[in-house]
């Protein structure tokens, strides 16, 4: 079962548990989701010399690495089309499944590092993802290339710049070799301290 916390976090609760008509809400939408979606993962380790030029805030967040694990991870077009569905027949409850696919790509992202094969004497920073600090949404395009993620998730940008399908996420975690760096908590160095999703 998906963390309730984080549900009503996204949905704006905070640590307030959240009402049981919309606990209710979650439940039936995790039932419906985590029965019938498989989630995609790719991941690729490289230089992190690719990386620390294109932002002040990423270069500081991977002062102490020598390399980086870039990864990508979709519940794929079967998620929209049931946030989709949920929007034309409850409002409501479109609302609490975008919370529980969050909730879920987090859960799911943070397995996923958490199972990463490492070196004696590597650790792993916190993700880091485009559009964090001053790591431009820009640069999205190019980790999707570098992933080959079009083709091997069938993860793709439109004009605006979104991911689809939308419920994904890219993201980074550098690799370090002081045990300092490790920390599972991701918004730990975040700058935005009144973001209303802030995990504490």
């Amino acid at each position: 079962m998906l963390d309730r916390q984080e549900i009503a976090r996204y949905l704006g609760y905070g640590r307030k548990p959240m009402p049981p008509e919309v606990s209710a809400l979650a439940d039936a939408c995790e039932r419906e989701l985590t029965g019938g979606i498989i989630p995609r993962f790719t991941s690729r380790r490289m230089e992190v010399d690719r990386f620390t030029a294109d932002s002040r805030d990423l270069a500081h967040h991977l002062r102490h690495c020598r390399e980086v694990i870039l990864y990508a991870i979709t519940l794929g077009s079967e998620a929209d089309r049931l946030l989709r569905r949920w929007s034309v027949r409850n409002m409501a409850q479109a609302a609490v499944g975008q919370a529980v696919c969050a909730a879920w790509l987090d859960q799911l992202a943070a397995d996923y590092v958490a199972g990463l094969s490492l070196e004696e004497g590597e650790y792993l920073t916190p993700p880091f993802s485009p559009g964090y600090g001053d790591w431009s949404l820009d640069h999205q395009q190019t980790v999707l290339d570098l992933l080959d993620a079009p083709r091997r998730l069938g993860l793709s940008l439109t004009r605006a710049g979104m991911l689809v399908p939308e419920k994904s996420i890219t993201a980074l975690v550098g690799v370090s070799d002081r045990p300092e760096e490790s920390c599972s908590q991701k918004c730990m160095r975040c700058k935005k301290k009144d973001c209303p999703f802030r995990a504490d």
